[in-house]
């Protein structure tokens, strides 16, 4: 795996009024890994990745990508960056008034303007072909299982060949069949596209299947890194006890 550095949080700073989500929270993710980021409810896991896409401000600190601090860049240069960022959000968030084969061609409309019909077609079927959906291509979001929900919305994150993808507690609301074969998705994604990715995740059996390495995230800082072997042996209690249900 290479050692380039393509995410970096350097001393980040984030409150909501009086409630200080992240107080000093440092992280490197390197090209083509991925990092599971654990902690519990509410102590800012999906805040800090929608800081890292540019979605959320934050107050002191810095976010390099690709070497570039988010936080100074220009509008124009700031799209173009996230055009490179594949983001899976929790609920999928698909257009329900599009089809499938629609909601993946929106953002190749958008943000590849020089593609035409025919390319813009055959890039679609590829990436449904990919997540094992091809002949949902004219299904509606009404008309999907939970399942099949969370493989278009990998798909849609995946469709502009992203270098990095964001997943926010991509298993959230899957029975555990279901969840282990959207893990085991992400991996092979992972192997496919050598995409760079941070996960936010509870769900420690995405967690061990998934994760080259993991965070521990409590009380706003990176209080543990390591491998999930690693990480669920550790004496600490406050990231053991993260790992005692797997363990049982």
């Amino acid at each position: 795996m290479s050692t380039e550095p393509i995410i970096e949080v350097i001393h980040l700073k984030k409150s909501f009024g009086k409630n200080q989500v992240m107080t000093n929270f440092n992280l490197t993710v390197v090209r083509g890994e991925n990092v599971v980021v654990l902690g519990r409810s509410g102590c800012g896991k999906s805040v800090l990745i929608k800081c890292i896409v540019g979605l959320l401000p934050y107050d002191e600190g810095s976010i390099r990508i690709f070497g570039k601090e988010i936080c100074t860049l220009p509008k124009q240069e700031l799209d173009q960056l996230r055009a490179r960022i594949g983001f899976v959000f929790q609920s999928s968030a698909l257009y329900d008034s599009m089809t499938v084969g629609e909601n993946l061609e929106f953002p190749l409309i958008r943000h590849q303007k020089d593609k035409s019909k025919s390319e813009i077609q055959r890039m679609v079927q590829e990436t449904l072909a990919n997540v094992g959906l091809a002949h949902a291509i004219n299904l509606m979001p009404a008309e999907l299982s939970g399942g099949m929900r969370k493989r278009i919305g990998l798909a849609r994150a995946l469709v502009l060949k992203p270098e990095i993808i964001l997943y926010d507690e991509p298993t959230t609301g899957l029975d555990p069949i279901t969840a282990k074969e959207i893990s085991q998705l992400m991996l092979q994604l992972q192997r496919t596209y050598n995409t760079t990715s941070i996960i936010i995740s509870h769900d420690m059996n995405c967690s061990r299947l998934t994760a080259n390495r993991m965070c521990v995230m409590i009380d706003g800082i990176n209080h543990a890194e390591g491998t999930f072997e690693s990480l669920s042996t550790s004496l600490d209690t406050k990231v053991n006890s993260f790992f005692e249900q797997t363990q049982a």
